[in-house]
């Protein structure tokens, strides 16, 4: 029996939705799921189902509203010094060793100094570095849990250079590519490809 295209949108649109539900990040949800219940939506009406959509209809406005909220809602960001010995410090890196190791380089210098971000004061990620001359600072790792991982404490501090506020008297942030989502994420962020995977960034 032959499916015909129709039938084909309708299959794609549940897997989209199915996909959408798979994410971690709340936004990518939302937005992933919008798109699916469009297309279901539309594969609703195109079969001449008004239940389904009209139903589907209904969550992407749900959607829109939430996106919405998420987008325009006042947060507050901080970044806080870490004590790189103790103990929360230690259980929050070796939480999420994996997926930090296979972003970062991991080194055992003993002159690195490490900050919380904070997202309405609760802890989302960290930055750790080191300055590698009196105007410039290297940022070795900055990881953002899954659940706060939709840009906005990068933008806050990296594209919006508020790094300054703390990194005082550096004039250039540095850091470098392990992967290629990595590179085009320091990228978003204003740094620029100065070298084979090493990237600078006037503050």
């Amino acid at each position: 029996m032959s499916i015909n295209w129709i039938d084909w949108f309708g299959y794609m649109a549940s897997v989209v939705i199915l996909v959408s539900l798979t994410m971690s990040s709340i936004v990518k949800l939302r937005w992933i799921n919008l798109f699916g219940g469009a297309m279901f939506s539309t594969f609703g009406f195109m079969i001449g189902s008004l239940p389904t959509g009209l139903l589907n209809l209904g969550i992407v406005f749900i959607d829109i509203y939430y996106l919405y909220i998420i987008y325009t809602k006042k947060e507050d960001f901080a970044m806080v010094e870490a004590e790189m010995d103790s103990k929360y410090f230690k259980h929050f890196i070796d939480s999420n060793i994996e997926e930090i190791e296979e972003y970062y380089d991991i080194s055992e210098d003993k002159d690195k100094v490490a900050y919380y971000f904070l997202r309405n004061n609760n802890i989302a990620g960290v930055l750790v570095g080191k300055a590698v001359s009196t105007e410039a600072f290297y940022i070795e790792m900055d990881y953002v849990t899954k659940e706060y991982r939709d840009f906005k404490i990068a933008r806050h501090f990296l594209e919006k250079n508020k790094t300054s506020l703390l990194l005082k008297g550096y004039k250039e942030l540095h850091a470098r590519a392990k992967t290629k989502d990595h590179a085009e994420y320091l990228e978003k962020m204003g740094f620029v490809k100065k070298q084979e995977n090493e990237y600078v960034k006037t503050i």
